[in-house]
């Protein structure tokens, strides 16, 4: 079983993917960590009403921060983690050259962030010549898949033609997606169109896409609970020591809470406010002496 898509980036401005032929669109969401595609909501939205599966994915660089710009695709593709195919694009490209060993280790941090961050192990997209080139044991290792491309030539593709790769992988043993031509035709769509064929069904992308519980990931949980502090305790902006600190309650005020967190060394509570929450650390993980009663 397999399925046939395309992958769409801004230049495809225009085009209602949902309309076109094909049973998955990937979506280019953002680069680095200040460019959005202008087209990607729409084209998300489109794929989802169309009842076809979703990818999402970001154009790593060279020349910015690798959390940063995790967090910056996390933040723009957010209403569709758990949705959507998260996928690592890693190419080479003047300006942000990234295609060589040192740009492995950039790349399983970004993986390795986002599994963090989401629970879903994102997918690295990549040439032929890149997965033979260099060494990427350590991503394969980290049981992150494979979406390859390679094209034998620049002919024009009239409608869905999946192929076998043209070479062979050197690292992983099978890549779960092939982006086989650039220059794709489909009914409904002017231009150029990058082909991709899916080895599986609609329930394997979704295995891809899930949130999977993952232990290391801290949980919020429900606590309506009213604090009296014992102490002066900071209110932060974040559950964290080295959030902003919005207010210092002096000992025997009164903090009502609507769910708690083990981070960071510390329990955390959470606090409803008229424009958010604020976060109270009730105190430190192993200590039986709390901040609060």
């Amino acid at each position: 079983m397999s399925l046939n898509g395309f992958d769409v980036a801004s230049y495809q401005a225009g085009m209602n993917v949902g309309k076109v032929a094909g049973d998955f669109v990937l979506v280019k969401a953002t680069e680095g960590i200040d460019y959005t595609n202008p087209e990607f909501n729409g084209h998300a939205k489109q794929t989802l009403s169309a009842g076809k599966k979703l990818g999402v994915y970001n154009f790593i660089r060279n020349d910015s921060d690798i959390k940063q710009q995790a967090d910056y695709f996390l933040t723009v593709v957010k209403p569709y983690i758990g949705k959507a195919m998260l996928v690592l694009d890693f190419e080479n490209t003047t300006g942000s050259t990234i295609q060589n060993q040192a740009g492995v280790g950039l790349a399983k941090q970004w993986l390795d962030y986002v599994y963090q961050k989401t629970g879903v192990r994102a997918v690295l997209y990549t040439g032929l010549s890149c997965e033979n080139a260099l060494d990427w044991s350590s991503v394969v290792k980290a049981n992150y898949g494979l979406w390859i491309a390679q094209y034998n030539n620049y002919n024009v593709v009239n409608g869905y033609q999946p192929r076998d790769l043209y070479g062979s992988l050197k690292h992983w043993k099978t890549a779960v997606m092939f982006q086989y031509t650039s220059t794709g035709q489909l009914p409904g769509w002017n231009g150029a169109l990058d082909f991709d064929v899916f080895y599986g069904d609609k329930s394997a992308w979704d295995k891809y896409a899930e949130a999977n519980i993952n232990p290391d990931i801290p949980k919020w949980i429900k606590e309506d609970k009213t604090y009296t502090l014992k102490t002066a305790v900071k209110l932060r902006t974040a559950p964290s020591t080295s959030a902003s600190v919005i207010a210092v309650l002096p000992a025997g005020s009164t903090v009502r809470t609507d769910q708690a967190i083990i981070q960071g060394g510390y329990r955390w509570v959470r606090q409803p406010r008229s424009n958010g929450y604020a976060y109270m650390a009730t105190g430190p993980i192993g200590n039986t002496l709390e901040y609060v009663k």
